[in-house]
C-alpha cells in the first residue's frame, strides 16, 4: 500500500513537471517586450545590417519566432503630440525640458528610442546655444572649444558660424588658424556670396600671397563669379598697399560696347570741382537705378504713384508724407530713395534694409540693397557698405558705384591717419577701377605721394593738375612740392 501510495506521488510530480515544461517551452518560443528593445531601436536608427544582425540573434534563441513581413509592425506607436513636444522644447532652447520629455516618453513606451534625425537636432542646437552665448559673452576659448566639438555648426548652411569662429581665434592672436577656417569654406561652400563676403572678411588677417590663394579658391568654386570675385580682390589688395593682381579692362570693354552710358566713366581729364579738397560727399540726387521700374505695391497703389510723382518734381518731403505708412517693398524703397535724397540717411537705411528684405522680386531687393549701401557710405559706414556689397549681386553700374565710393572713402580715412602709401593704394585702385579721379582726391593722393617722401611722383601729379586748370589749391601744392 504504502508503495503504491509512492508510486502515485511520482506520477503526479512527473505529470506536474512535464505540465511546467511544455508551459514554460511555449512561452520560451515568443520575444518578450524586453527582448524586442534592441530591434526595435535599430528599425527606429534605420541600421539594416544591425537590424539582420539582431533578428538572428532573436532566431537563435527562440527558433520558432518568425519576424513579420513588415518589420515597422514591431514598432510600438509613440503619439505625435509627444513628438513634437520635444521639438517645440528644443525650438525654445530648453533643452534640460527636452531631454526630460524624452525620458518621459520611454519610460510611457519602454520600446521607444528616439530617431538620430530627433538627437542630432537636439545636440546641434544645444551646441549653437552655447557657441553663441560663449561669442556674446566674449569667452573666445570657450566658443572655440564648443565650435571644434561640434562640426555640425560649421556646415556652409551655418556659413555665420564659421565666420565668428573665425573671430574668435583672431581674438586669441590665432591668425593662422583665422586662415584656416576661412579657407575651409571657401574649398567647402559654393554660394557666390558666402565665398565674396568671406573673401572680404579673411582681409584683416591675410598677406597679399594669401589673399592672393583665397581669391583663387573663391574664383574655382563660383566660376561664374570670377569678375565680381577679383573686383573685391583687387580692392583688398589695395587696403593691403598692392596694385591689382589682374585686370578687369576686358570686361569693361565688352560692357562700354554694350552700354554706351558707361563709355562715358573713363576721361584722361577729369572734371574739376570748383571746391578742391573739399572730400564731403557731391550733393547729387539719389535715383532708383535706370532701367529698374517700381515694381506695383500689392496695397496702397495711391500712395506709390503719388510718390514717384512727388520725387520726380524733387519734393522729397511730400513724397515722405504720402509714404509715411507704407508697408510694401515697393513703397518703402522709394521712400528710402526720397529720404535719401532729403539728407535723412538713417530713415533712408531703415526703410532700404525692411523693403530688402520683403522685396517681391530679385531686382527689387537688389535695388534697396544698393540703397542701403548708398546711405551706410553716406554715414561712412564704410565697412557695413562692404559687406552689403560682398553679399549681393549687383548690376555692373550699381557695383561700380559702390566700389569706387568705398575705395573713395578708404582712401581719405587712410591719408586722415597719415597712412599716405595706403591711401595712394586706394586712390590707385580707384582710378583703375573707375578710369577716373575726381580733382580733389588726386590733390589728396599728390600730398600723399609728397608726405610719404615720393616727390617726384607729387610734382608730377600736382603739375599734371594746374596744366588742366590752374587754381591757387594747384599753385600751392605744385609749389610745396618744388622746394
Amino acid at each position: 500500500m504504502f508503495s503504491a501510495m509512492i508510486r502515485l506521488a511520482r506520477f503526479i510530480i512527473a505529470l506536474t513537471l512535464a505540465h511546467t515544461l511544455a508551459f514554460g517551452s511555449a512561452w520560451a518560443q515568443t520575444p518578450t517586450e524586453s527582448d524586442l528593445m534592441a530591434l526595435r531601436f535599430y528599425i527606429g536608427e534605420g541600421n539594416d545590417q544591425a537590424v539582420q544582425s539582431e533578428i538572428r540573434r532573436l532566431q537563435l534563441s527562440y527558433p520558432d519566432w518568425t519576424p513579420p513581413d513588415n518589420l515597422n509592425e514591431i514598432q510600438r506607436d509613440v503619439p505625435g503630440r509627444s513628438v513634437d513636444k520635444i521639438y517645440a522644447l528644443i525650438a525654445a532652447d530648453d533643452f534640460d525640458g527636452a531631454r526630460a520629455e524624452i525620458e518621459s516618453t520611454r519610460q510611457a513606451y519602454p520600446d521607444w528610442f528616439p530617431s538620430e534625425e530627433l538627437l542630432q537636432t537636439l545636440s546641434v542646437a544645444e551646441g549653437q546655444s552655447r557657441f553663441i552665448r560663449a561669442v556674446d559673452a566674449a569667452d573666445a576659448d570657450a566658443a572655440i572649444r564648443i565650435a571644434r566639438a561640434n562640426p555640425a555648426l560649421l556646415r556652409c548652411e551655418r556659413i555665420n558660424n564659421a565666420w565668428l569662429l573665425a573671430e574668435q581665434y583672431r581674438i586669441m592672436g590665432q591668425d593662422s588658424s583665422a586662415v584656416g577656417v576661412y579657407r575651409s569654406i571657401l574649398r567647402s561652400c559654393t554660394s557666390s556670396d558666402d565665398l565674396i563676403a568671406t573673401l572680404e572678411k579673411s582681409a584683416a588677417v591675410v598677406d597679399l600671397n594669401t589673399l592672393s590663394e583665397l581669391a583663387d579658391l573663391a574664383r574655382d568654386r563660383a566660376p561664374d563669379a570670377t569678375e565680381q570675385v577679383t573686383i573685391v580682390e583687387n580692392r583688398l589688395r589695395a587696403g593691403l598697399k598692392a596694385g591689382p593682381t589682374r585686370s578687369t579692362d576686358q570686361t569693361v570693354t565688352k560692357d562700354k560696347e554694350l552700354d554706351p552710358t558707361l563709355a562715358m566713366v573713363k576721361s584722361p581729364r577729369p572734371t574739376p570741382r570748383p571746391e578742391e579738397l573739399d572730400t564731403s560727399p557731391t550733393p547729387t540726387v539719389q535715383r532708383r537705378p535706370s532701367g529698374a521700374p517700381a515694381p506695383k505695391a500689392p496695397s496702397g497703389g495711391a500712395s506709390l504713384s503719388q510718390a514717384e510723382r512727388a520725387a520726380a518734381r524733387g519734393d522729397w518731403n511730400g513724397c515722405l508724407a504720402v509714404t509715411a505708412n507704407g508697408q510694401s517693398g515697393a513703397i518703402l524703397s522709394q521712400r528710402g530713395w526720397c529720404a535719401l535724397n532729403a539728407g535723412r540717411q538713417m530713415q533712408a537705411l531703415n526703410d532700404f534694409q525692411r523693403a530688402a528684405k520683403i522685396g517681391t522680386s530679385a531686382s527689387a531687393r537688389r535695388d534697396a540693397a544698393y540703397g542701403m549701401a548708398l546711405a551706410m557710405l553716406q554715414l561712412n559706414m564704410v565697412d557695413q557698405a562692404a559687406n552689403v556689397a560682398a553679399t549681393t549681386h549687383f548690376d555692373k553700374k550699381q557695383r561700380l558705384e559702390i566700389e569706387g565710393q568705398i575705395l573713395d572713402k578708404r582712401g581719405v580715412f587712410a591719408f586722415d591717419r597719415k597712412d599716405y602709401r595706403q591711401a595712394i593704394a586706394y586712390f590707385n585702385e580707384l582710378e583703375r577701377l573707375t578710369g577716373r579721379m575726381r580733382r580733389d582726391l588726386a590733390l589728396l593722393r599728390g600730398y600723399a605721394y609728397l608726405n610719404s617722401g615720393q616727390r617726384a611722383a607729387a610734382v608730377a601729379e600736382f603739375q599734371r593738375l594746374h596744366d588742366q586748370m590752374a587754381t591757387p589749391a594747384s599753385r600751392r601744392a605744385l609749389s610745396e612740392a618744388l622746394r
